[in-house]
């Protein structure tokens, strides 16, 4: 059964409070994606003689503390592909090794968007030559496009497993559609299909799909102040069509946790409003209030956090950390920050999709064993 969870989440304080407090029976089920950042706008790195070598290094040094001999992808989609550190090394190359010291199980990602960058190429050549491991292909909006091309997409593909000398059968690829918002559910199937029967040639390890529905802004996702609204997880949806349509391939699932592929990196609004996205199965259930600037500004989240608990779906304090939390606000023991409701909000996401996977998998199970020999069905 394909149980395995691969999300995209960022190298921030909130992701990193969600993994390190999410249960272990959870945890083994989970290969994050981790996005390295820019340098983040803290003093220590504004007066630091090396800032891009002391962030990578604390960032790669915290994930090891909750990570370490657990698998883990990395990426630096943000970054320009032909970025330094301060000594001069690729900063890919400079991640890898960095995680790799910490005794993650390090997972490099090939950015299909980037291949045609020759200072990108050689950082990921160097990294292959000596990388015992597995390898990931990222396939994005760039591959999507391809697609329409299948030769030039298969000559680009054959060259990245040819330059790098990667074996497919130890390959993973991520297929990215990023923010999906705008994208129905019928055309994130046809777009995956299109892309898929290309890619599925190569005879890849296992894939993964991974996309955001969540918009941008919550007032995106729900429209009126202080109600409560619902968004469709539409790459869930994919997921699920995927698994039915091609049973017998390793097709995983993949998201970005609550917080979109463009979404701020760790900068708060003074408007940011109060909100707490709480997931359930195909849907995220969203408890919207008002900004917190205004009153009753924090204390708002004791209102919320007593609407996901009477809202049909909250499981019990016992199901995550996170649940745990939304209990605790319930009863005014705190109020939070931004920060602090992406941690809570995440670590019930991981916990949730975790078995949301698992059950889907057991039912599809369940349903090939009780198919007739010879049936249609």
């Amino acid at each position: 059964m394909n149980t395995i969870y691969f999300p995209i989440l960022k190298t921030l304080a909130a992701e990193f409070t969600a993994l390190r407090n999410t249960k272990h029976s959870k945890a083994k089920n989970i290969i994050p994606l981790f996005e390295f950042p820019k340098v983040q706008n803290r003093k220590k790195y504004r007066e630091s003689s090396e800032p891009i070598t002391e962030f990578i290094g604390d960032t790669s040094e915290e994930i090891g503390q909750f990570w370490a001999e657990k698998h883990a992808m990395f990426d630096a989609y943000h970054w320009s592909p032909t970025a330094t550190n301060e000594q001069g090394e690729h900063i890919i190359s400079y991640i890898y090794h960095s995680l790799e010291s910490t005794g993650v199980k390090t997972v490099p990602v090939v950015g299909y968007d980037r291949w045609g960058i020759m200072d990108y190429q050689m950082a990921l050549q160097s990294i292959a030559r000596s990388h015992m491991g597995k390898f990931c292909i990222r396939l994005d909006h760039a591959a999507f496009e391809d697609s329409a091309e299948p030769d030039f997409l298969q000559e680009n593909l054959d060259d990245i497993i040819s330059s790098l000398e990667l074996n497919p059968s130890n390959c993973h690829v991520i297929f990215d559609f990023e923010d999906v918002t705008h994208l129905g559910a019928i055309d994130l199937i046809e777009q995956f299909e299109s892309l898929f029967n290309i890619v599925s040639r190569f005879n890849f390890m296992s894939y993964s799909i991974a996309g955001c529905s969540l918009p941008k802004t919550i007032n995106e996702a729900v429209k009126v102040q202080n109600s409560c609204g619902v968004v469709l997880r539409k790459e869930m949806l994919l997921w699920r069509s995927a698994r039915q349509r091609f049973p017998n391939i390793p097709i995983y699932f993949g998201d970005y946790g609550v917080r979109g592929p463009h979404s701020n990196e760790g900068i708060i609004s003074p408007n940011t409003n109060g909100k707490i996205r709480h997931t359930i199965e195909n849907e995220y259930f969203v408890a919207r209030g008002q900004s917190l600037s205004k009153p009753p500004k924090g204390e708002q989240m004791w209102q919320l956090a007593q609407k996901i608990i009477d809202s049909g779906y909250y499981l019990g304090e016992q199901f995550s950390w996170g649940d745990s939390e939304i209990f605790r606000c319930s009863k005014k023991k705190f109020k939070g920050n931004a920060g602090q409701w992406i941690a809570i909000d995440t670590n019930h996401h991981l916990a949730y999709v975790v078995a949301e996977i698992a059950e889907f998998e057991r039912i599809t199970a369940l349903q090939a064993t009780s198919t007739p020999q010879g049936s249609l069905a």
